[in-house]
């Protein structure tokens, strides 16, 4: 009826003109600041961005019954090579919901234990302070934690098998799933990315979010003797990994130096009574090496021979190092933390300067040695720098904080106003001038070599 009989549209009447201006309507306006809005959001980064987006769906259907919680697998072999379930986890979360991917690898000669250096880990750019990227980093891990359709909590952490989370200075571990998120007592506080190790099943893509089916828990490769490394995954291994030989069991006569790490440097640290105990052969080590070789007539080498491995294994106590010698007083007064080093041929101050962080002169000054030339055989008194040996083993990159960088940038005797507790650009470079006087690989990351030779 009247309803179904359409007027004409009316034709739009021209704008009216006062002093030359054209007054626009009012939708114009609107339309104007639309495609404004939308221009502005098409240059804007993804963290403009707040309407949650699709969590991820698995390819293959999920078993009734899903995988028990990984139990804690730790790294103990050196293989940084990328396992194809980490892989695959990157591919799936960065097409899903964006982020930076800050990496999978690590350098087994950066310090500390990490899935990174069994290519296990992955690295995820999300930053805290940017609310879309939190809120992606919140969505993500509701998803992980939920309770599956069977009631199992953390269903998806399980298909995936991740082992544990880190973000924003909390830990979830799947190996202490009843006790939630955790306060995280790293050292980083993982406030520009979320950390995810995985693990053996969840790294080598066996778990059933990739396969449909449970496979047998993977406990990875085993270490024999305690301080060695363990060789790399070659297959799964269904049963825990017995416990590792004590060091002390050994019986080689290897020859160890100065550098080394190996459990024969544990057992040579125990029965010399150097403290702590690393493993790694450095001039602590070398000094009551070389004390234990003079006080039981042995030929003084530095390295651990035959002879030296006999004397040790048999001797009913073991000679330390004394604390001070005439020519070494005026240093340990003058220096509260202090390490004797006696002199190689080859030595040069400027050589030593480098390698300890230790100014030329106060070497000279402690020693009272010439400022060019060193006597071979000389034992001299190197400053320790102190409140940095509680960091021996932690590693420090671009974007650390805390009081483990502000004693980095103390000890690399950055000026007061750059010792900020963050790693910043300034840090890095001063990091690398290091390593590359080193001859190391100008990373920017600060690992156990880079405590030790600044005193640690």
């Amino acid at each position: 009826m009247g309803s179904a009989h359409r007027r004409p549209a009316r034709r739009p009447s021209r704008p009216a003109r006062s002093g030359g201006a054209v007054r626009r309507p009012a939708a114009a306006v609107v339309v104007a600041l639309a495609v404004l809005v939308g221009v502005v959001l098409q240059g804007a980064p993804a963290s403009a961005a707040t309407t949650p987006v699709p969590d991820p769906v698995s390819s293959v259907a999920a078993p009734a019954k899903v995988e028990g919680f990984s139990p804690y697998l730790p790294q103990v072999s050196c293989d940084p090579t990328i396992k194809p379930g980490t892989a695959a986890l990157r591919t799936l979360l960065m097409t899903t919901y964006g982020g930076r991917d800050l990496g999978i690898s690590r350098g087994c000669d950066i310090g500390g234990t990490s899935e990174h250096k069994e290519g296990r880990a992955f690295d995820w750019g999300l930053s805290v302070a940017v609310p879309a990227e939190k809120a992606i980093a919140t969505q993500f891990l509701a998803w992980l934690l939920t309770p599956g359709p069977n009631g199992m909590a953390g269903y998806n952490a399980r298909r995936l098998g991740v082992m544990y989370v880190i973000w924003d200075g909390k830990i979830w571990g799947a190996y202490r799933a009843a006790d939630g998120w955790r306060t995280y007592t790293g050292g980083e506080a993982h406030t520009d990315h979320i950390h995810i190790s995985l693990s053996w099943n969840g790294a080598m893509e066996k778990t059933s979010w990739w396969t449909g089916k449970v496979a047998p828990t993977d406990y990875g490769p085993c270490v024999a003797v305690a301080g060695a490394t363990a060789p790399v995954w070659s297959g799964p291994r269904t049963t825990p990994c017995p416990p590792p030989a004590d060091p002390m069991t050994l019986t080689g006569t290897p020859l160890l130096a100065q550098g080394m790490t190996d459990p024969y440097v544990i057992q040579l640290q125990r029965l010399l009574h150097v403290s702590p105990v690393t493993g790694y052969f450095g001039p602590l080590t070398d000094a009551a090496l070389r004390t234990f070789q003079t006080a039981h007539g042995l030929q003084v080498t530095a390295t651990t021979t035959p002879a030296t491995w006999t004397a040790l294994r048999g001797a009913t106590s073991v000679v330390s190092p004394p604390t001070s010698d005439p020519q070494t007083v005026t240093a340990a007064r003058s220096f509260p933390s202090a390490m004797r080093y006696t002199v190689r041929r080859g030595d040069t101050l400027s050589g030593l300067a480098t390698r300890w962080r230790s100014t030329v002169s106060a070497i000279v000054s402690a020693s009272r040695l010439s400022s060019t030339t060193l006597r071979t055989g000389q034992v001299i008194t190197i400053p320790v720098r102190s409140g940095i040996t509680k960091f021996t083993w932690t590693s420090l990159h671009m974007g650390s904080t805390g009081v483990a960088v502000k004693a980095l940038q103390t000890a690399l005797e950055m000026r007061k106003k750059y010792r900020t507790g963050l790693f910043g650009p300034i840090t890095r470079s001063r990091v690398n001038a290091l390593k590359s006087a080193h001859h190391w690989t100008a990373d920017g990351v600060a690992g156990p070599g880079v405590w030790r030779a600044l005193g640690a």
